[in-house]
């Protein structure tokens, strides 16, 4: 059976220290599959948000959506794509959760579920061996990521 895919709205609360420090709110859509929030087994621990927070720029978010539905290029190496990335920067340097992402006769499959960043050749899987994999009717799929980029706007 496929897995189904929704997207909702989560904020990461922003914090100012004491020592005049400060964490950034940030608000996005979190992957949530088959009532598992991602984020939350992936991301949160990490201090990421997803791809698609309203305070990154809507073009680099639009781009990272078209990644996931194959029609950029992945942003990493070994064609891994980024799903969850820095909460302040949004920049692979910082760190990404990324995945590997397939079509299939009519299915998309995300797998293989890691830690990297743009500087580093290795990936860190251990800490999501137990993540996936997931399967996605593409039309579903496909509609469910279309609404993630309109609900952005």
């Amino acid at each position: 059976m496929d897995a189904q895919l929704q997207l909702t709205p989560r904020i990461r609360v922003g914090e100012r220290h004491v020592e005049g420090t400060y964490k950034s709110e940030r608000h996005f859509l979190d992957f949530v599959i088959n009532s598992q929030s991602l984020w939350e087994a992936l991301g949160k621990s990490q201090d990421m948000v997803s791809i698609l927070c309203t305070e990154f720029a809507a073009d680099e978010t639009k781009k990272a959506v078209n990644r996931l539905l194959l029609r950029e290029k992945a942003d990493l190496p070994n064609e891994r794509r980024s799903l969850f990335t820095c909460a302040e920067c949004d920049d692979l340097g910082c760190g990404a959760i990324t995945l590997e992402v397939h079509n299939e006769n009519g299915k998309i499959s995300w797998s293989t579920f890691g830690s990297e960043n743009k500087w580093e050749a290795r990936v860190q899987f251990d800490e999501y061996a137990e993540i996936g994999p997931f399967t996605f009717d593409s039309t579903e799929y496909e509609r469910t990521l279309q609404q993630g980029i309109d609900d952005y706007r």
